[in-house]
């Protein structure tokens, strides 16, 4: 059990970080890669599968959107090759104005 709660709160925090990333260029685009390499920073055990993983779960929740190649697969991912932006109603979560209950640590 506590293997698993570790687990989330790290999800939770990779996720902020994300957001917080993408917050500081905003309205700019970030590359993935560079995207990647700072949550890297945070958490060495980061992949980039996690990263096509956590940003589907923001797209479908309409929190950032993305330009490249061939889009997020998880099979390819082709994170390298997009540019993310946060959207503003990332913000306001990125900003604590609107609540996420998946974000919160």
């Amino acid at each position: 059990m506590a293997a698993a709660d570790t687990r989330s709160s790290q999800i939770k925090r990779d996720r902020r970080a994300i957001l917080r990333h993408l917050r500081m260029v905003y309205p700019g685009w970030m590359p993935g890669e560079e995207l990647f390499r700072l949550v890297l920073d945070s958490n060495p055990e980061y992949t980039r599968s996690l990263l096509v993983k956590d940003l589907n779960y923001f797209q479908e929740k309409g929190y950032t959107i993305f330009k490249g190649d061939g889009g997020i697969e998880a099979i390819s991912i082709a994170v390298k090759h997009c540019l993310f932006r946060i959207t503003a109603v990332g913000s306001d979560v990125a900003d604590k104005l609107v609540k996420d209950p998946t974000l919160d640590v």
